[in-house]
């Protein structure tokens, strides 16, 4: 009797397990090619993403409210903003940076890849 038990249990937490790790792929997606975001939290008040941008890949046009982005590597990325100038934007790892709501494109112009921590206030 207590070993069906046992045998239950564990089945049950190899089942709980594999559903935990099945979430967290889910969360992982790769909306453009080179660029991939990892929802880490989100509610009501804010959403905080993992994004990683290859060399050379393009996070393409996309809209944010108001965001802080943490610079978990070095970053070196061009930033287009519908009817401006392009502009290039080097944040060094442990930097933080705020900006206002806006839509725009970005691309890692850097030898390596990059990752931020971008954090949506919504």
């Amino acid at each position: 009797m207590k070993k069906s038990i046992l045998l239950m249990l564990l089945l049950i937490a190899l089942t709980a397990l594999v559903s935990v790790q099945t979430a967290n792929a889910q969360d992982k997606k790769e909306q453009w090619p080179g660029v991939t975001i990892k929802v880490l939290t989100e509610n009501d008040f804010v959403a905080v993403k993992e994004v990683i941008i290859a060399p050379g890949a393009v996070a393409d046009w996309h809209p944010h409210p108001k965001y802080t982005v943490y610079a978990v590597t070095d970053v070196k990325m061009k930033e287009e903003i519908e009817g401006k100038q392009p502009n290039i934007i080097d944040i060094k790892a442990g930097q933080a940076m705020f900006s206002p709501a806006k839509k725009h494109k970005t691309t890692n112009i850097g030898k390596k890849p990059f990752t931020v921590i971008v954090t949506e206030i919504k």
